[in-house]
């Protein structure tokens, strides 16, 4: 958390660029919220822990269900960055 003089600090900075470059906060203003739900580092690593666990005991279902999890968390990654905003050159 931020005290009070650093709060004060932090408005007079954004004030300032938000009047020398106006084009640099509003790309910060229409940036998505964050979302909650799932975490895919978290889903990454249950995917990776499932695979070696699968891979220990010799449990093909168990080391595909963890690639599974693990591409399933590539997936939600990307959906969360995505690409917008991105126009390739």
């Amino acid at each position: 958390m931020l005290n009070d003089r650093e709060r004060q600090v932090l408005a007079r900075i954004e004030h300032h660029l938000a009047i020398t470059d106006p084009e640099f906060t509003q790309l910060f203003r229409t940036v998505a919220p964050r979302r909650t739900g799932m975490n895919p580092s978290l889903l990454l690593v249950l995917g990776l822990a499932l695979m070696i666990l699968g891979s220990a005991v010799m449990a093909v279902p168990v080391a595909v269900l963890g690639m599974a999890v693990a591409a399933g968390a590539l997936v939600v990654a990307f959906q969360r960055n995505g690409t917008a905003g991105f126009s390739p050159a």
